[in-house]
């Protein structure tokens, strides 16, 4: 009976902290006013709920669950009611929308994003309408950007057709002017969600502005058919945010999380794996599933799989298009067997 007593009190302990945690994210992330005003209601939070602790600590008075629980539910509310939206104002990189239409084999990509980057945060725009046809298109490789050590990775999907011609495929934060990715931020509505389309020498040639950083490339075991499968759900899913924002969100709705229409496409489901939350790891959990090559040693697509090195040598040459996507898999062993 004690130590069910105690562990009652230990879960009921960590409710609070949790939505103590909650109501904190909420005031600092979408509370009113500049950083200050938003430190100041976050002190406030705390010195209340810090104050709510002790009278029901001393006095073991019920009442006190009520005086916390309105604040906390106006909160959750209030958060509840914020709507996404796309009017804000936007980087320059995430300005325009990505919006796609079908004609019969062919589709037709508003707004694919080729940027001439000169420096990280400067380069010469560039917003392009292309046309595809889907009966050439080959297959598709996955990419992982790593930014933060090797557990956290952002993810991509590079669409290759024939001759080499690749669209590259991004889901991510829609950063409005100034703003930078805060995982907690995620979990508190502080970003839209965007999927962008670019040209590869725009999404990676750009890192090549960011030395510390790393891209790797792996080739999927992905048929055509199931290639276009998987192209055309991030397109209509694009279309849809172009009609209905949503938010972003670090747990549920993010680049790996769409990693599920991968796997779906390909006749997997949806794995739960924890390497789906430690997104570093995503290239091993889609390795052991058999989804990228693994006629070698994922070691050695790793090592090889490497691209930044490459993107750099092809613009030190001036090369652009097709001619730059076969540079970036130049040493990567291909596919012998779908």
């Amino acid at each position: 009976m004690r130590w069910a007593r105690i562990a009652g009190w230990g879960l009921l302990a960590l409710v609070f902290l949790i939505s103590v945690a909650f109501g904190a994210g909420v005031l600092w992330y979408q509370g009113p006013g500049s950083a200050a005003l938003r430190a100041i209601l976050l002190i406030v939070w705390l010195a209340f709920s810090g104050a709510c602790l002790i009278w029901f600590w001393r006095r073991r008075d019920g009442r006190v669950a009520l005086a916390y629980v309105v604040p906390f539910g106006a909160l959750a509310l209030w958060l509840a009611s914020i709507p996404p939206r796309n009017d804000r104002l936007w980087s320059f990189e995430m300005a325009q929308l990505l919006t796609y239409e079908r004609q019969g084999d062919d589709i037709v990509l508003h707004n694919v994003r080729n940027f001439d980057w000169t420096g990280p945060m400067e380069a010469r725009p560039s917003w392009e309408r292309r046309r595809y046809d889907l009966t050439k298109l080959k297959g598709v490789d996955v990419l992982s950007l790593y930014f933060m050590g090797d557990t956290i990775a952002h993810t991509y999907f590079s669409f290759v057709w024939d001759g080499g011609e690749a669209l590259s495929i991004s889901v991510e934060i829609r950063k409005e002017k100034g703003e930078a990715y805060s995982p907690i931020g995620g979990f508190f509505k502080a970003y839209e969600l965007a999927i962008l389309a670019g040209d590869e020498h725009d999404f990676y040639g750009w890192r090549v502005y960011y030395p510390s950083e790393d891209i790797q490339l792996f080739h999927t075991r992905a048929t055509p058919e199931e290639a276009r499968t998987l192209l055309l759900k991030l397109l209509d899913a694009a279309n849809a945010l172009a009609v209905h924002p949503a938010y972003y969100n670090t747990l549920t709705d993010n680049c790996t999380s769409e990693t599920w229409m991968l796997t779906e496409a390909m006749g997997a489901d949806h794995p739960i794996d924890r390497r789906m939350l430690l997104s570093g790891y995503l290239p091993d959990m889609l390795y052991d599933m058999k989804l990228i090559d693994t006629s070698h040693p994922l070691s050695e697509l790793r090592e090889k799989g490497h691209i930044l090195g490459r993107a750099k040598s092809a613009l030190e040459q001036g090369l652009t298009g097709a001619a730059f996507s076969n540079a970036l898999r130049d040493g990567i062993p291909p596919i012998t067997e779908k």
